[in-house]
């Protein structure tokens, strides 16, 4: 029972880490799946398929090639001149989106709340400090009770009944989707890794790993779909929102209004903390510097790239960050057998 708790609680992270503020304002999931219709239907199946396959494979590698972070995951996997490469790549992504993440609250909060936008950034940066110093078990600790919510969330999209069959009519006609659906996986991989990297080093049991990665593949998978068919069934009123999810729940009562902007807030939360970890893992390595160090020169270098804006820094950097995740996403898909010698 205990193997099982401390699976859900690693699943709930790999959840975490990958929803954030473009799949929970909805525009991840119009812009990947809904746009192609009936047909994202199956791009989502196969991307539940990747999270759940890719998302153990990443963390058994980790586990077998006994590295803490992805600095070293990836100069092992890669070797030494192509995984610096590939490390400077995966810091640059995990850094943007951490950027991106770390706009969106503020941007949440100003327009929520009216709380201003430097004064929520800020805020943010506190929060997520305090929950940085208490290390990995703190991480799990906080996506074990955020990630329920989400999944809450999704049911009561569900419930509400503006959805429709999400089962392709037809034989799809354009097959464009099913890159869109690789892009959308290797992104999201290559910005899991910062944490999952951390969790298939530090635990023992590969049936954990395992499970995890089952769980995690499946709910995100589920959430996935209850969006993408609301949507669906409102194509016409939600193709041109920049927050499509807010025609959903926008006659919801004012309760749950509140509930949504806390799901919201939560999912770029997650993601941010998620994020910092897994970059001042790999400084910590290069510096031999103390994390909480690493942690303010980040949050305040992100601090100052946020005055560019959300909108901005997520339009440029998101296309960008779901190509460079593609080398990572074809190199642990390779089966260990072909892999160089000496690597596990």
């Amino acid at each position: 029972m205990k193997l099982w708790g401390k699976s859900i609680q690693v699943a709930a992270t790999y959840i975490g880490t990958v929803v954030g503020a473009g799949f929970a304002s909805g525009q991840e999931i119009l812009a990947f799946f809904t746009s192609y219709g009936h047909a994202g239907t199956i791009g989502i199946l196969l991307a539940t398929g990747l999270f759940v396959w890719l998302g153990y494979k990443m963390m058994v590698l980790a586990h077998e090639l006994r590295t803490p972070s992805y600095e070293s995951f990836n100069q092992k996997l890669f070797g030494p001149i192509l995984g610096r490469t590939m490390n400077l790549l995966v810091f640059l992504t995990l850094f943007g989106v951490t950027t991106v993440m770390l706009a969106g609250a503020g941007s949440v909060l100003e327009e929520q709340f009216d709380i201003p936008y430097l004064l929520g950034t800020g805020g943010t940066v506190l929060l997520a400090l305090f929950i940085l110093r208490k290390g990995l078990a703190q991480i799990l600790l906080v996506n074990a009770i955020v990630v329920p919510s989400m999944l809450l969330f999704a049911l009561l999209i569900l419930l509400d009944g503006s959805a429709e069959s999400p089962l392709p009519l037809a034989k799809p006609s354009d097959y464009a989707f099913l890159w869109k659906t690789i892009l959308y996986v290797s992104f999201n991989l290559a910005m899991a890794q910062s944490v999952l990297i951390p969790i298939g080093y530090a635990i023992r049991e590969k049936t954990v790993l395992f499970r995890a990665a089952v769980i995690g593949g499946v709910v995100l998978g589920f959430m996935l779909l209850v969006v993408h068919t609301a949507m669906l069934a409102n194509w016409d009123d939600v193709r041109f929102m920049d927050i499509p999810i807010l025609f959903i729940t926008d006659h919801w009562n004012e309760w749950l209004q509140l509930f949504f902007v806390f799901v919201l807030y939560s999912e770029i939360f997650t993601t941010l903390i998620s994020n910092v970890f897994g970059i001042g893992e790999q400084l910590r390595e290069l510096f031999q510097q103390p994390e909480s160090r690493l942690y303010l020169f980040l949050f305040a270098t992100a601090f100052l790239l946020c005055l560019i804006g959300y909108s901005q820094l997520l339009m440029f950097l998101y296309p960008l960050f779901g190509y460079l995740g593609l080398s990572t996403l074809c190199r642990i898909s390779v089966p260990a057998v072909l892999l160089p010698r000496g690597r596990l």
